[in-house]
């Protein structure tokens, strides 16, 4: 047992945890004081990164969930609060998100429903201007009179116009109400009605005047107060971009982003975080919103001239990471290499196994560790290998995977043009390049064992690394031409797949992308992780066995079955771009019965049924899976509150319900200490689809 590391076991747990913590990570130390300017760590030299966020340029950060960004946005803002001529206004949109749900109750009009989605998220938005302004300038009358008059309707756009039909069922007497829940008076609101009898009938609304904020007006004239009181720049930060569906992100972009990056650049700066392959920019021009990756390959790839470089960037992230929250968790009592067990293993192995299994994704690292510290440190022990691998196995099982195929909340990939690539087709494809890589590493053994393995690259692979009975041959990572790569972006949202390089194809103008897959996946399904080292990754990766470039398409295509829904005739591709023209079925000849529909509709429905059943507001299922993610442990509201951005006393609300459904329980001492019950877990988090045949 080593004393000295079981001396600072508490430090370093909190210097762990510290990595996991989402929405507004500000982590402060025991007198409440932010420790995010010490302990930010930039992916390059010199605070590249920050400085660009920091710049006089609109930025978009682009980076998968935990990668940095709203720690980087927090950071950015530190400073800018050290300038008076600077003003910084942070915006979630997710949370506006789920206040525009919350209004929205009229579901069924999708086209009052989307002006519902533009007014509220403009009103949500503007109240973080005004809070965050009412912050600096507490008695400030012009700010006051400013919203007051956005409130009493003085800066509505006048030559807006949209005419919208409403249909709602409703009673004559309360004909009204369409007006009181579009927020209009009766100047603004001309209707029409239909028919309706003394009762509760349908009513056709015709909203003939919908008048909304002029953004441009309002802008304009903050800048005006804000350039009275010595501000130059106003910084806009809205962070969570990619939990809003297409329509919502259309609402930003096109009634807030694109007007101010068009009308405003000399004191508005747009600071945006979104997720790649799910964010939609309109007709914003590139030039003017710069992007900068956050996942280590597109970070690193532009300025490396080989994968090794990339990876070793990637490695040394990783190790500056940590060794910067050990050093101020524990004030410097111990060093990064003090915590592994570097008797069994030198620390760059250590290093490389958390790449493998985090892809340098921060959150992603706080969760393993944290997972490993319980077997290790809080024992008194040094980190081993092994720790790492059990807890990698854990994080997919418990978070990733329970995420990926359990969400009611499910986000897919923009580049999904497909509405069949729903989340059973994307367990499906998961399933079957698991399957794929899989079978080849049992062939190529038993290819090896009868003496008929003809590949040299794969002899030496199994021979340099067998140890008695076993045999390391690793197929943990494959290629695909990179103009479809874009199938695999919702696997990749999960971390279920991560991309690793590019390279060129042996079809002449041809670019292909490495992927490999989720490092915890592969030990739970017997997968061999990595490459030979005496080989290339380029020579290994790019054998042929790995290429899924018409495998992966072959498997989405199959999710697909056309049939006439009138005589059950199965159409192959061909026939059906035939069909298309002449739109009759060649068998029953009936008109426009033919449909592409998901040989998993079924199954499909059955899960939304139950997803239904069990659906809760997201501050709820946010709650329950902290206290998932922590099942041994009891947890305060303070605590939960600090890891899902969430003041306590909102935490708190949100406990009275799920203690009434008896899904959290707690115990009163000096306060409250929650934990989550057994059937909570049995309902929200040990369901599991089976792979689909």
């Amino acid at each position: 047992m080593n004393l000295t590391l079981l001396s600072v076991a508490n430090e370093i747990e909190k210097a762990f945890k510290s990595l996991i913590k989402s929405g507004r990570p500000d982590i402060t130390d025991d007198e409440n004081n932010s420790l995010i300017e010490s302990l930010y760590v930039d992916l390059f030299d010199n605070e590249y990164i920050l400085r660009q966020v920091l710049d006089d340029n609109h930025t978009l950060l682009k980076g998968r969930r935990g990668t940095g960004k709203s720690t980087i946005f927090l950071r950015a803002e530190q400073e800018i609060q050290k300038n008076k001529a600077k003003f910084a206004i942070y915006i979630n949109l997710q949370t506006c998100y789920e206040e525009v749900k919350s209004a929205n109750s009229d579901e069924e009009n999708l086209a009052l429903t989307k002006y519902l989605t533009y007014k509220n998220f403009l009103t949500e938005i503007l109240k973080s201007i005004q809070k965050r302004f009412s912050s600096k300038f507490s008695s400030d009358k012009e700010f006051e009179e400013l919203f007051k008059a956005i409130e009493e309707g003085k800066y509505i756009d006048k030559d807006f116009q949209r005419s919208i039909d409403v249909t709602s069922t409703q009673s004559q007497e309360n004909k009204s109400d369409i007006g009181g829940k579009l927020g209009l008076n009766n100047a603004t609101l001309n209707v029409g009605l239909g028919s309706v009898d003394k009762n509760e009938s349908t009513v056709s609304t015709k909203v003939t005047e919908l008048r909304i904020f002029s953004i441009h007006e309002i802008l304009k004239r903050i800048k005006e107060i804000a350039n009275k009181r010595g501000i130059s720049k106003i910084y806009l930060f809205l962070d969570d971009f990619s939990e809003l569906n297409m329509d919502s992100q259309k609402v930003v972009i096109d009634s807030l982003i694109a007007p101010i990056i068009s009308s405003y650049n000399e004191t508005y700066k747009v600071k945006l975080a979104a997720y790649p392959s799910r964010i939609y920019t309109g007709n914003i021009d590139s030039t003017k919103l710069p992007s900068y990756a956050l996942d280590f390959y597109d970070a690193y790839e532009q300025s490396s001239s080989t994968y090794g470089d990339v990876e070793g960037l990637a490695i040394d992230y990783i190790s500056r990471t940590l060794a910067k929250r050990i050093e101020i968790y524990t004030k410097n009592q111990i060093s990064l290499g003090e915590i592994f067990d570097l008797d069994r293993a030198p620390l760059e192995e250590y290093l490389k196994t958390l790449f493998y299994c985090s892809s340098s994704i921060p959150r992603s690292l706080g969760f393993i560790l944290n997972y490993a510290y319980l077997s290790s440190i809080n024992k008194g022990n040094q980190i081993t290998i092994e720790n790492i691998n059990t807890a990698s196995v854990k994080y997919f099982e418990e978070n990733i995977l329970a995420d990926f195929i359990n969400d009611v909340r499910f986000k897919q990939s923009f580049y999904d043009d497909k509405d069949l690539l729903d989340q059973i087709a994307q367990k499906n494809l998961m399933d079957k390049i698991v399957e794929k890589q899989f079978n080849v590493k049992r062939e190529t053994i038993e290819q090896y064992q009868k003496g008929i393995l003809k590949k040299q690259i794969f002899t030496e692979t199994l021979e340099k690394n067998r140890k008695g009975p076993l045999f390391w041959m690793p197929t943990s990572h494959f290629f695909i031409n990179k103009d479809t790569e874009k199938l695999l972006k919702t696997l990749e949202l999960y971390f279920i797949v991560n991309k690793f390089n590019e390279g060129s194809s042996r079809e002449p103008g041809k670019k292909i992308s490495y992927y490999g897959l989720n490092y915890g996946l592969c030990l739970l399904k017997r997968i061999d992780y990595g490459r030979p080292a005496f080989r290339r990754t380029y020579d290994y990766w790019r054998q042929e066995e790995f290429n899924l470039n018409e495998y992966i398409p072959r498997v989405i295509s199959n999710i697909e079955v056309i049939k006439c829904e009138s005589c059950e005739k199965v159409y192959d591709e061909t026939e059906y771009n035939i069909y298309v023209v002449h739109k009759k079925c060649f068998k029953c000849t009936h008109e426009d019965t033919v449909r592409v529909t998901n040989k998993f509709q079924t199954k499909f429905k059955k899960k939304i049924e139950e997803w239904h059943e069990k659906k809760l507001p997201d501050v709820h299922i946010n709650v329950l899976r902290i206290l998932y993610n922590n099942i041994d442990s009891e947890m305060t509201a303070y605590e939960i509150g600090t890891q899902i951005d969430r003041h306590h006393l909102s935490v708190t609300h949100a406990m009275r319900p799920l203690v009434n459904n008896k899904y959290v329980s707690y115990k009163e001492r000096d306060k409250r200490y929650y934990k989550i019950t057994d059937a909570a877990v049995t309902k929200f988090f040990s369901d599991t689809l089976d792979t689909i045949e």
